[in-house]
């Protein structure tokens, strides 16, 4: 099917709804947090488990690469994550017709959330985070929306893996 045929679909139209409308709550997260929340202030909401906490990620995943220049870092951050969308976006629209439920899905949560951070690196140089996760004092990370949609996505492409790996499983058995 040709990439024309794909757009026009009403599975691909609805799921680039749905990409949309999660970009559109991470960026209006990030904004509302940069807007109303200090930072570096922490509130509670849930106990020992979760915080809301303005920080600014210069770096990629727990800070990773924060400490490169600048002019180094944000350069490579934005070309890399820039790279890595128009890459998800050909895939996705190449071969959509092709995909099963879970890499469509898969697709829907990341590509949103790799758009959002990719967005606050070229317009701030950092990534807005907010979530901060922990176990009473152990502290773990802080993400934001986009990080928990490419967490998700994630999640959608690993269960076909352990589906598959019980199937070959079950039928080595009889």
């Amino acid at each position: 099917m040709s990439i024309s045929k794909t757009i026009s679909t009403p599975s691909f139209r609805l799921n680039w709804l749905i990409m949309i409308l999660l970009l559109g709550l991470d960026l209006g997260s990030k904004i509302w947090v940069r807007t109303n929340v200090p930072l570096y202030e922490i509130t509670e909401l849930l106990t020992n488990f979760l915080d809301l906490t303005h920080v600014q990620n210069r770096g990629v995943s727990f800070s990773f690469f924060a400490d490169i220049e600048d002019s180094f870092r944000i350069p490579l951050l934005v070309g890399v994550s820039l790279i890595a969308v128009v890459a998800m976006i050909f895939y996705q629209t190449r071969y959509w017709n092709e995909l099963d439920f879970f890499t469509r899905s898969g697709l829907v949560c990341v590509l949103p959330g790799a758009a959002g951070n990719l967005i606050d690196r070229a317009v701030y140089g950092y990534v807005t985070d907010f979530f901060h996760f922990r176990w009473y004092e152990t502290s773990f990370f802080v993400n934001n929306l986009a990080d928990c949609f490419i967490s998700l996505g994630v999640v959608f492409f690993i269960i076909p893996l352990l589906f598959s790996k019980n199937d070959s499983h079950t039928s080595k058995a009889t």
